[in-house]
Parts: structure tokens; C-alpha cells; sequence
């Protein structure tokens, strides 16, 4: 099924339901509809044509969903863009995506107008408000027919690019198709066993594969979703016992902040039924923490953008494996290989790769690099793991995060892991440094929880009694905080950067 498919089908035999709760305003299926047909009369009157490339720089409004649809209904290209990005990541991302136009909050518009030679294929900004250039998207709206629109999309054709750094070089622009998406949305609603009686936080940025999915995710169902921007945790509580949110999908740094927050208590959050955490691998320690906190089931997901955000998830009516990002959905197939490309075993570390319809159809305008990673059939993920005899999936670490002591491999989400189960500890990140002996040695930084203190030697004991000495990290460095991305994921190259640079301390 293509995507204005299914949001048809919705308003057709429930358009009266909200699909959106934003300021307390439901925003009905029939209603985002319409605004989603009307748009892309808007856009198709301005010139745009199927396979041109639209960027969306816009805050977690209903608007991004509308845009989003318009695009898919003529057959364009949605490019979500980061919205903490500057002039000149956009200007990157537009010249490299062909977008031929931007759909931006008058706050992002700022950063087009910085860049002095536009792409050459550009032609129209598209603002979310009033702005001193461009097309005003009300405006556009409101002149545009309010008849149906035929789509003009199927299930193969690319519904978005999701820009995704990957390890090294410039972002890569990942083509993910309508089919791709519908195939992945309802994957995670069967696994959870969502329906029409659910109610989802999207509190995730929209711009993000998890974002999308969720928001999809609620229209697979049927279901609605309470949008918020940006986080807050007291707005979140809000929310969630003004709304009756049942579905809490969010990533680490947020469920640290909701578990911790002192107002906790005085909120009703019972309506709460399942949650999953996404975008970075969950601390098992955490993962325990918060789901007495909050009295549900927190489930991890495993994947990357390149397979539509994800492969793997814990079941929450099966065996709970503490570290374990769970099983492959049904109709995938993840593997763990070796450098050579023979599939191995249970218990044998490898590359995990994937196989289904949830993969990408590649990177646009990138063949090479495409032809890396998509290898006879399959998915070649960077991330080292294996599964145990059950079928469940562990992931050890990035394939190139592992650090190499004197010939001894140290992966540093086992480290990391241990030091999370310290109970002052908040944040642990291992890092390799540069040794003339050894070629690496292991570093940790550290973030206290708060109201709590640690010491470098308090670190270093721990782990020695609980690793191998090769494992257990030459040097400690304390922070009260550590770089994170938008998504609240710990941004370990910003820290090698500091530690090469001397930013760390003594």
C-alpha cells in the first residue's frame, strides 16, 4: 500500500476520529486530509512534479504530516531535514538532495536566507508564518481547491530521503519507499499489538526515522498520537493524564529525564500500556529503572535509517533477555557474518546484516557507496552482534568503535554497561586514546547522577572487579555533561575530538 492509500482508507471509515492532539486541538483524519489533498494541489499549481525533492525543516507541528502527505501524493520526494541545522548543512543537503524546494519555520527560513549561492536546482521557499521572502504555506493553502487528488505514487516508488552521517564523509541520503514504510509501520504495530484504542506520545523530532514511524505507526491503527515540541517533562506528565497516552515511545536521554524528575508522583500516568526506546542503544540498568518507574514494559528496538529505523525488537509477551535488542520482525531476516560473507552460528560474534522489505532502495545519487553496503541481498549494518540459541539479537558495538588494546578487542558497550550499573553513575561513554605501546587504550567519561559524586578511582575499582584488566579504562574524565544529537544520543566523536584536543581536563 502507498501512504495517501492508507490515509484515505482512514478518513474514509473514520474521519471524524483525531488523528492529531496538538495544543489540546484534535485534528481529525478527514481534516488532515484534506489539508494534506489541498497542499498538494498547492505544491503540483507551483510546478512541483513527481521524483522532485521537497525538504521539510519544520518543528513537530500538524503541518509536517500535511506537507509530508502532499509530497507523497504527487509523487515527490520528502526530505525531512534536521532542524538544529545551520546554513551550511542545509545548503549541503539541498544542493546534494535536488531539492527543488524548502518548507521551513520562519526560524529555519533564517538559515536558507544566510546561503549566499542557492542550489542550482531550487526554486521555492515555502515558510510556516509570516517571513520577510518566500511563499506563505497558509496562503497557499487557502487558495488552493478543496477536491480530492488522485496520487499519483505506488508502493515502489521513493516516498523520502533520510539524510544519515554513517561513520564517515558527508550525510548520505537514504531512499526509503512507500512500500518500505507501510511494511515497517505495521511490522511494530502487530509486534505491539497497537489499535484504535491507543494514543501515542510523538514527542520524537519529526524529522527522524523513529518520528515518522511513530506518527505511522498511529495511522496504521487507526489510533492518534498527543504532538508536542519541543520536550518537557512536566508537559509530557501533562499530556499523558490529560490525553490518556498508552503508547510511550521515546529515546534514553528522555526516559532518564521523565524517571528523575522530581514532579513524577504527582501526575496519574496509569493509562500508560508498552513503551519503546529508540535512535541509541538503552543502558540495561536504565531500562530496568524506568519501567518500575513508569509500571510498564519498555521494549528496545535495534536497526539503523538504511532499514527504515528498524529490525529487531523485544516482545513483550515473550522471555525477557536483559541487553538483548530482541528478535527480527516476521518477514526479515537478520544474520551475523564474518569478514568473508559466511553466515554464522549462534554465540559467534560477526556483522549483523539484514534481508526484507523494510531495507532501503539505496543511497541517492551514490552507487558506490551503495554498493557497499546492500551485498548480495543483504544489509551490511557496521554493527557487531551475535544471537543465542533462542534467535534473540545482542548487540556488542559498532564495527568501528571497537578498540584494539595491544591485539586484545574491547567493545565498548560492555564497558559501558557495567559502569551504568554503578548507582552514581548517570552517563558512561568509553573511548579509544592513541598509546605508543598498545596502538589504543580505553578512556571513560563519566556524568554523575545528580546530587550524587564520583571519582575517577571509584570508577576504576568498579570495573576491576567486574573486568578483565585490559577492559577496565587507563583514564576517567568527570563531566556534568556530555554532546549529545537532537535525539539525545551521546555524540562519541565530539569526545575523541575533545580528549585529541585536550578539552577533557588534566
Amino acid at each position: 500500500m502507498h501512504l495517501p492509500g492508507m490515509l484515505e482508507a482512514r478518513a474514509s471509515s473514520i474521519g471524524t476520529r483525531p488523528a492529531i492532539i496538538y495544543k489540546d486541538q484534535p485534528v481529525t483524519y478527514s481534516q488532515l486530509l484534506s489539508r494534506s489533498q489541498k497542499f498538494a494541489h498547492a505544491l503540483q499549481k507551483l510546478g512541483v512534479k513527481p521524483d522532485d525533492k521537497v525538504a521539510l525543516m519544520l518543528n513537530n507541528c500538524p503541518e509536517f504530516l500535511a506537507a509530508y502527505f502532499a509530497c507523497a501524493y504527487i509523487g515527490a520526494v520528502a526530505v525531512p531535514v534536521n532542524i538544529f541545522y545551520k546554513e551550511r548543512e542545509l545548503e549541503y543537503l539541498l544542493r546534494d538532495s535536488d531539492s527543488v524546494a524548502l518548507i521551513a519555520s520562519p526560524a529555519f527560513a533564517e538559515h536558507f536566507s544566510k546561503i549566499k549561492t542557492k542550489p542550482p536546482l531550487f526554486k521555492w521557499l515555502i515558510v510556516n508564518g509570516p517571513y520577510r521572502e518566500g511563499l506563505e504555506l497558509s496562503k497557499l493553502e487557502l487558495e488552493a481547491p478543496a477536491t480530492p487528488f488522485k496520487a499519483l505514487c505506488s508502493e515502489e516508488s521513493v516516498a523520502e530521503i533520510l539524510y544519515t552521517s554513517g561513520t564517515t564523509g558527508e550525510p548520505k541520503g537514504t531512499m526509503l519507499t512507500h512500500g518500505n514504510l507501510f511494511f515497517h509501520a505495521d511490522a511494530i504495530v502487530n509486534l505491539l499489538k497497537l489499535d484504535d484504542h491507543d494514543r501515542a506520545m510523538m514527542v520524537v523530532p519529526a524529522f527522524h526515522g523513529y518520528g515518522i514511524t511513530v506518527m505511522l505507526c498511529s495511522l496504521v491503527t487507526g489510533s492518534s498520537f498527543v504532538l508536542l515540541d519541543p520536550f518537557n517533562p512536566v508537559e509530557v506528565f501533562e499530556q499523558i493524564e490529560k490525553h490518556k497516552v498508552t503508547f510511550l515511545p521515546m529515546v534514553v536521554a528522555m526516559y532518564f529525564m521523565l524517571i528523575n524528575h522530581p514532579d513524577r508522583s504527582k501526575y496519574d500516568l496509569s493509562s500508560l500500556r508498552i513503551g519503546i526506546s529508540g535512535a541509541s542503544a538503552m543502558p540495561a540498568q536504565l531500562m530496568k529503572d524506568a519501567s518500575a518507574a513508569l509500571n510498564i514494559k519498555i521494549l528496545e528496538a535495534w536497526g539503523l535509517t538504511e532499514c527504515s529505523a528498524s529490525a529487531t525488537m523485544q516482545r513483550a509477551d515473550l522471555t525477557y533477555k536483559e541487553g538483548s535488542v530482541g528478535l527480527a520482525y516476521p518477514g526479515v531476516k537478520v544474520g551475523v557474518m564474518d569478514e568473508s560473507g559466511k553466515l554464522l552460528g549462534a554465540s559467534q560474534v560477526g556483522e549483523l546484516v539484514i534481508s526484507g522489505p523494510l531495507v532501503m532502495k539505496g543511497y541517492y545519487k551514490k552507487p558506490q557507496e551503495t554498493a557497499e553496503v546492500l551485498r548480495d541481498g543483504w544489509l551490511h549494518t557496521g554493527d557487531m552482534g551475535y544471537y543465542d540459541s533462542d534467535g534473540y539479537f545482542f548487540m556488542v558495538d559498532r564495527k568501528k568503535e571497537l578498540i584494539n588494546v595491544g591485539g586484545e578487542k574491547v567493545f565498548p558497550r560492555e564497558v559501558e554497561e557495567v559502569m551504568y550499573k554503578h548507582p552514581a553513575v548517570a552517563d558512561a561513554v568509553l573511548i579509544p586514546a592513541t598509546d605508543a605501546k598498545l596502538g589504543e587504550i580505553p578512556v571513560a567519561v563519566v556524568v554523575p547522577r545528580p546530587g550524587a559524586t564520583v571519582s575517577e578511582k571509584d570508577i576504576k575499582d568498579y570495573l576491576g572487579e567486574r573486568l578483565a584488566r585490559f577492559k577496565v579504562p587507563r583514564k576517567v574524565f568527570i563531566l556534568n555533561q556530555v554532546p549529545r544529537n537532537p535525539m539525545g544520543k551521546i555524540l562519541k566523536k565530539e569526545l575523541v575530538k575533545m580528549l585529541a584536543d585536550g578539552q577533557l581536563g588534566a
